[in-house]
């Protein structure tokens, strides 16, 4: 149904303005946690007056500040008070809940609310203390879970039998209260409600996961049966607590089954049912607890109410129930509209759609053993795709089969599979795969598949073994060590060609970095996701020992003495080589001279960047963030804060994003799709000077405006890290200068990726630093071949949008240029000289450019592309 996220279309809690100061609600918090407690000691010692306060009064009025203004309870609430507390006083241990509880959370909530509700007749109503040490032992738990785990996700968003009331009531609310707790998203729940309480529900009541989705829809559809069944019998029925159970249970249950009738054969959809049964459910609770409240506040106040007074009280929840319908209607409505328009870059995702693509063609199935989930997989989805789609936990990176993070055993059927192509084959080769797995991001599927996301189950494959050369290459050159200094994927490609070409040589990687080889291409997800660098490596610690690579992490270069043939190391030890390669990579260049000093100023570029970012995003308050610089690493960067909720600048110094690889056209579309989440983006936007003592206010602009911020990166450039080099002399400019076989002034060292300079490489992009490694490592294996620059085809690697570009984007006088646009929605580039296609821009929905890129990837001429553009491109 939903064509893009909830999320995106209503704010989210950092969006919203706060109406209180802090610091009373930490007054309120602490008043309600002492009346809490002063109603437990009433319970406990003067349990008639206790009980007529508990259930006479207080849980009543719970439903209707649900409905109102759900977020003021959620700030006050005694239970949420005492799960935040650890976090708030830092002595959290701050785990992430095992998966089992995960998926038991909501049903533990839904059993314990349901049980509550089950005593009362037969115990809760009559017995003051009972009711008070229910009251201390849910405060405990919720203490207990804070303590233990990260968020809400050890109580509030769980385990609270509460909760799954929030979601009921308080699904459309009419006043919009900020959440307070968390000052940054923590990652710690799905469809959080206090992250984006309007968008909840529909997380919620469409969310893939039917088992998920089918939980929150049953609590929604029981509770007017529930209600009725518990009213309807009295406190003392006379014919025995177990039946009083059993018609209580069979009056959920009919409830169940009335919402299920209603949405299966009058097709009306989840939400509109669920809304219509959470405005029921409070019609019937207020119709018998409205005249309760009335007696129990004339009990207190010690006078009579009139009985039409009681007799009113009734209609409340027709009020309530009203505001819950005509809010909850209008959410949808503009849900529902903004779904369909308010970003020409999205795509409808849902599972409708995919229902409708498959129903339209012959999907093929997959199983995937680790999870035992089977799936169909449409003919315009990659295995990638349906994998996420079907909700299989699998790391992803570039999605172009360059990095390797999605590789899978095929276990049958992979004749069923698209064939390899060069990148993924090199790829696969580098992780030690090639013959036993493939990667999902590069395969389509045409027929039944089984496959296992856990690569360490792929096996060899006799007739694609790799053949043993006859001839040890290092052997018959008599070179014994190679030194490679830098683990990024131009150092690790020299490494795994080496070793791949020649069992004897023996290896030394050296690495100021404390990880392995990793996906540099999606570190941002260290900073928003919940497992830190957990699925970022790429190979696996054994791979270092099964391929006798001697190892130095966590350890700095300090000297290369060419004479003598050895690198010193930082504690002094002197490592001998034969050859030696520089993958040093670079550095983020910064925005001035003053950006260093301040302790909330960072850059982006490594694992450590990620992880410090993330550190002082959660222990500093922080809100507002401003990302320096609009190019790629820069909106990566920006759409890595936004997943965690924060309010989002980003600064360009010229007049559009990307102005090196997007057309105007482009840009706007990828302006239009950030604005569209919630990102404000500045363009031409010159830093006059930064603003700050201890730490940096705001950056002020040469136009005069001043930019805040609680955190600033920046993604200026970089700078080669090219200084090992200079001190030993070798010829360096931008960077180490090479020749077209990756050698330096010295013969036998080499420089590749990022610290090499070559004429017309480019830097910072993956395809060059792999291609630059497979051209050093023939070249010192003695099988020389000049490098080549690769079809280089950039991608912006965010979640929701779809963003291309190849060669030169702005044309030249004699070039010819054809665009395209697709429904509004999808943008074309592309340009041409001669009949050859020498520059391509493509900016649209996810997985819209699957045809773009493999013509760009094959080196097609001007008809393939325009044949995959279709008819209606234009010659301008």
């Amino acid at each position: 149904m939903a064509a893009v996220s909830a999320s995106k279309i209503f704010d989210n809690y950092s969006k919203i303005e706060p109406r209180v100061p802090v610091a009373l609600w930490h007054v309120l918090r602490f008043a309600t946690l002492a009346i809490t407690f002063a109603v437990a000691a009433i319970l406990w010692f003067t349990p008639d007056l206790g009980l007529l306060l508990f259930w006479g009064l207080i849980i009543p009025v719970v439903p209707a500040l649900l409905v109102v203004a759900p977020g003021l309870w959620r700030q006050v609430c005694p239970m949420a008070f005492l799960n935040q507390m650890p976090r708030a006083s830092g002595f959290s241990r701050e785990n992430t809940l095992p998966e089992g509880l995960q998926g038991a959370a909501f049903s533990i909530a839904v059993g314990v609310f349901f049980l509550a509700v089950a005593m009362r007749v037969p115990d809760l109503n009559r017995d003051g203390p009972a009711v008070a040490l229910g009251v201390l032992a849910v405060l405990a738990a919720a203490f207990v879970g804070g303590w233990i785990y990260k968020g809400r996700s050890g109580w509030c968003g769980t385990f609270c039998p509460l909760g799954p009331i929030q979601r009921d009531y308080g699904q459309a609310p009419l006043v919009m209260v900020r959440n307070g707790y968390c000052p940054t998203c923590l990652g710690c729940q799905k469809n959080c409600y206090d992250f984006n309480p309007r968008a909840a529900i529909f997380g919620d009541m469409y969310d893939d996961d039917p088992r998920y989705a089918g939980q929150r829809r049953f609590f929604m559809a029981m509770m007017p049966g529930m209600i009725l069944g518990y009213f309807l019998q009295g406190p003392s029925p006379s014919y025995g607590e177990p039946w009083h159970f059993l018609i209580l249970l069979a009056a959920t249950c009919a409830s169940v089954g009335l919402y299920q009738i209603i949405v299966n054969f009058f097709a009306l959809n989840p939400f509109r049912a669920a809304n219509l049964f959470a405005g029921l459910a409070i019609i019937a609770f207020y119709y018998f607890a409205g005249p309760i409240v009335v007696k129990t506040v004339g009990q207190l106040a010690q006078f009579a109410p009139p009985a039409a007074l009681s007799e009113a009280s009734r209609t409340l929840g027709l009020v309530l129930a009203a505001a819950v319908s005509v809010q909850g209607w209008r959410n949808e409505k503009v849900f529902r509209e903004a779904s369909k328009s308010a970003d020409q870059v999205h795509v409808d995702q849902s599972r409708a759609s995919l229902r409708e693509r498959l129903a339209s063609s012959t999907a093929a199935m997959v199983v995937e053993q680790s999870s035992g989930a089977s799936f169909p997989v449409a003919p315009d989805q990659t295995l990638l795709d349906a994998l996420e789609a079907a909700r299989v936990k699998i790391n992803f990176g570039c999605r172009a089969g360059m990095c390797g993070a999605d590789a899978v055993a095929v276990c049958e059927g992979e004749g069923n599979l698209s064939p390899p192509g060069d990148d993924e084959l090199a790829t696969l080769r580098r992780l030690g795969l090639e013959g036993k797995a493939r990667l999902a991001c590069m395969c389509q599927v045409s027929g039944p598949v089984v496959i296992d996301v856990d690569t360490r189950k792929a096996k060899d494959k006799p007739a694609a073994a790799a053949a043993k050369p006859a001839l040890d290459p290092a052997k018959a050159l008599g070179l014994g060590k190679v030194v490679v200094i830098g683990n990024g994927v131009a150092g690790l490609g020299v490494v795994e060609a080496l070793r791949r070409a020649s069992a004897s040589v023996e290896i030394a990687v050296v690495t100021d970095e404390p990880h392995h080889f990793y996906n540099r291409m999606a570190i941002g997800r260290a900073i928003y996701g919940r497992s830190g660098l957990d699925g970022l490596a790429l190979l696996p610690d054994e791979w270092y020992e099964a391929n006798r690579i001697e190892v130095w992490r966590n350890t700095k270069a300090t000297r290369i003495d060419r004479g003598a043939k050895k690198v010193v190391l930082g504690a002094g030890e002197p490592l001998a080589y034969d050859r030696l390669i520089l993958a040093t990579g670079a550095r983020a260049a910064s925005p001035g001279a003053d950006y260093d000093k301040y302790p909330n100023a960072f850059v982006l570029r490594t694992a450590n960047d990620a992880l410090a970012i993330r550190a002082r995003v959660q222990g500093h308050q922080v809100r507002k963030a401003v990302v320096i610089g609009g190019g790629v690493l820069g909106i990566e960067a920006a759409d890595a804060l936004h997943h965690l909720g924060l309010d989002v600048t980003i600064l360009q110094r010229s007049g559009r994003l990307m102005d090196r690889q997007l057309d105007e056209i482009g840009a706007l579309k990828l302006t239009q799709y950030l604005e569209a989440i919630g990102v404000r983006v500045v363009t031409n936007a010159a830093i006059e000077s930064f603003v700050g003592e201890e730490i940096l206010r705001s950056l002020r602009l040469a136009s005069g405006e001043e930019i805040p911020g609680d955190l600033f990166i920046a993604s200026v450039g970089a700078v080669s890290n090219a200084e090992l080099a200079r001190g030993c002399e070798l010829e360096v400019g931008r960077g180490v200068k090479v020749d077209a076989f990756m050698r330096t002034s010295d013969p036998d060292i080499y420089a590749v990726g990022d610290v090499a300079e070559f004429p017309g490489a480019m830097g910072g992009l993956w395809p060059v630093g792999s291609a630059q490694a497979a051209t050093a490592a023939a070249a010192i294996l003695g099988a020389a071949k000049p490098y080549v620059v690769p079809n280089l085809l950039l991608q912006l690697k965010c979640d929701g949008i779809d963003l291309r570009s190849f060669g030169r984007v702005d044309p030249q006088n004699d070039d010819e240029t054809f665009t395209a646009q697709q429904d509004d929605k999808a943008w074309w580039r592309l340009n041409a000289r001669d009949g050859q296609l020498v520059g391509a821009v493509f900016v649209g929905p996810p997985g819209e450019s699957r045809e773009f890129t493999k013509v760009i990837k094959a080196g097609g001429g001007l008809d393939a592309m325009l044949k995959s553009v279709g008819a209606s491109a234009s010659v301008q």
